[in-house]
């Protein structure tokens, strides 16, 4: 990068097909976009993932907001000769491509959220519309103290790196009957352990950053989004809040809200064809 970072990506789907760069979510890494390949081939899509910064083999960056994201794709596209792009971006990456529609206006194609953070700075209350303590404790400590939110992601590294089964498990315990149907394919599951091991790569730093920009003012406001945003999210997602998605839908002038009525978090497994055909229809 023109900075002197190193940003690691890989790709997959249809070489010679349109670019959109993939978001991963938080934690994560390039390896989720294993999941994809089939169907972006099949959509003609060439899916560039990448690995933000401290997971993976992207180089960290302190003290990074969102719109640090908007600036390392540019600069990543300029580096692969690519003059204009999609993108699209999941969980925790949906919040980071949402605010591509904002800073990347000219050189986007499209742009897609799957169950994906609106701006906090808009929503008051989003913090308590969180399902689960754990999640509410840590937004806690991210405004009193956030070195200790790296406590709850060097438990997870732990658990990703020494006890697999035992994050799945904990996945499952959590999930509506949608995401545990898909937390019960062997194929997924062996992709999810692998990405969330690379997420660690680093160690806890990294991940922890990446969670600490959601619950910041994004630097502008929604209204202000000038290109057209995909939003998808589950009703029944029980990590990401359904309100979430709503509220981008209510704020953003340009929105297409598509609510998927029974899935939770991981619906972007089995509804890969239209997420991709919604791609495609932008492009």
């Amino acid at each position: 990068m023109p900075d002197g970072r190193t940003i690691a990506y890989t790709e997959v789907g249809d070489p010679a097909g349109d670019p959109v760069f993939y978001l991963h979510g938080g934690p994560g890494s390039r390896l989720e976009a294993a999941l994809f390949h089939d169907a972006a081939s099949r959509h003609g899509l060439r899916l560039i993932a990448i690995d933000r910064p401290g997971m993976g083999q992207s180089t960290y960056l302190g003290d990074r907001t969102l719109l640090d994201c908007p600036r390392d794709l540019s600069d990543l596209a300029d580096a692969l000769g690519l003059r204009r792009f999609g993108v699209i971006g999941w969980s925790g990456g949906g919040a980071h491509a949402t605010v591509c529609a904002y800073a990347l206006s000219e050189r986007l194609t499209c742009c897609l959220s799957l169950a994906g953070y609106t701006n906090w700075a808009e929503l008051p209350d989003a913090a308590r519309m969180l399902r689960f303590a754990a999640d509410r404790m840590a937004v806690t400590l991210a405004g009193w103290w956030p070195p200790l939110v790296r406590t709850f992601f060097w438990m997870m590294k732990h658990s990703a790196r020494r006890m697999p089964n035992a994050l799945i498990r904990s996945l499952r315990s959590t999930a509506c009957p949608a995401d545990r149907a898909i937390l019960a394919d062997p194929e997924f599951v062996d992709v999810l352990i692998r990405d969330q091991r690379e997420a660690f790569r680093q160690g806890s730093r990294g991940p922890t950053t990446d969670a600490l920009v959601h619950y910041r003012d994004w630097g502008y406001r929604l209204a202000e989004t000038r290109n057209r945003v995909h939003v998808f999210h589950g009703t029944d997602d029980t990590q990401v809040p359904i309100a979430y998605g709503r509220h981008l839908a209510a704020n953003l002038p340009n929105v297409v809200l598509h609510e998927l009525a029974g899935e939770g978090h991981l619906f972007p497994v089995t509804h890969q064809d239209l997420i991709f055909a919604t791609a495609r229809s932008e492009l």
